[in-house]
């Protein structure tokens, strides 16, 4: 079975589901406006994947070096080998001692959930599946991903994101740390949210809180959190969601001197802008002013004297009776 069609027909979560609960093996391509989307289907189960303008093996690369596991040039160096022996990354950085095998999948897997997910806001495109027998280990990139999981995470990210966006509207906005006082901290888990009005002298927190808090220092945009790759992005701003209605957090005030800053800043803009404009305007009229020269100047630079339109009685005619006063 191999079908194609677009995003109006129908929806990521249809098409993905449909490929999940049938099993099938095989290859199903998304291309629209955003990029070009390839995932790998092995009996129903995400094992591969990979997305065009932004790479798989380039996203899980600046996740490392946003972590500072390794740096930039040692990411730039395994990509140049990339290119000439066709590792993928991951092992090139492995056999370079510079990473630990454990810590790949759990980023890969990341990863392709936020390349995933990111499919279900897009509006317009195509999709195609090609079903194929047997899936060739090279294209074993994941550890296998139930489909069932990514749709529930899609649809309520999609339903969600509307009311995060009121608190986050902005990956610039900075996040502090709120004084606690004399108030305890107990973890629970994902899903239990009654444990919060039990004690109001105690924080009821998730891991994934926890885990997010440590970043929330009053340097990190929320853009930087997202970048190290601890979660996918709708996680990380539903949690950081979550951390400011808790009241873990505040948005960090500007102080007088980011202010002046800020304000100094567009008004250099703004000059540059107008500079800008005045030199293009200056232009501009200096170019009128050359065509009206032309235009009423430039019908006699044919007549030099070489030329035999000078001995004609039209041009003769076309002189003053009397010469100019010297």
């Amino acid at each position: 079975m191999a079908f194609k069609g677009t995003l109006r027909e129908f929806k990521v979560p249809d098409i993905l589901q449909l490929v999940s609960l049938q099993k099938k093996s095989g290859i199903l391509t998304f291309n629209s406006q955003e990029g070009f989307i390839t995932l790998i289907f092995e009996d129903g189960f995400i094992v591969g994947i990979d997305a065009f303008p932004k790479k798989l093996e380039m996203r899980v690369g600046n996740v490392f070096v946003k972590q500072e596991i390794i740096s930039e040039e040692m990411l730039q160096r395994a990509l140049a080998i990339q290119k000439r022996t066709n590792q993928k990354v991951g092992e090139i950085l492995i056999g370079m001692g510079l990473i630990d095998e454990k810590t790949i999948p759990e980023v890969l897997r990341i990863q392709a959930t936020q390349i995933v997910l990111s499919l279900f806001n897009w509006k317009k495109g195509e999709y195609n599946f090609k079903v194929m027998d047997y899936i060739d280990k090279e294209l074993r990139l994941l550890t296998p991903i139930a489909v069932d999981n990514l749709i529930m995470e899609g649809v309520q990210m999609l339903d969600e994101w509307p009311l995060i966006k009121k608190v986050i509207p902005s990956e610039n906005i900075v996040f502090e740390p709120v004084f606690l006082g004399s108030k305890k901290i107990a973890l629970i888990s994902e899903y239990d949210d009654e444990m919060q009005s039990k004690d109001s002298n105690t924080l009821y927190m998730t891991e994934t809180e926890v885990n997010l808090l440590k970043h929330v220092n009053g340097r990190n945009t929320v853009q930087d959190i997202v970048e190290l790759g601890l979660f996918t992005e709708y996680k990380i701003y539903k949690n950081l969601y979550n951390l400011f209605n808790k009241g873990l957090m505040k948005k960090k005030e500007k102080t007088e001197i980011q202010e002046i800053q800020e304000k100094k800043a567009f008004e250099d803009l703004e000059q540059d802008n107008a500079s800008k404009l005045n030199r293009l305007s200056r232009a501009i009229l200096a170019l009128l002013v050359l065509t009206l020269l032309l235009t009423f100047f430039a019908p006699l630079r044919p007549f030099h004297s070489k030329n035999m339109l000078r001995k004609t009685s039209l041009y003769r005619s076309c002189l003053p009776l009397t010469p100019p006063a010297r």
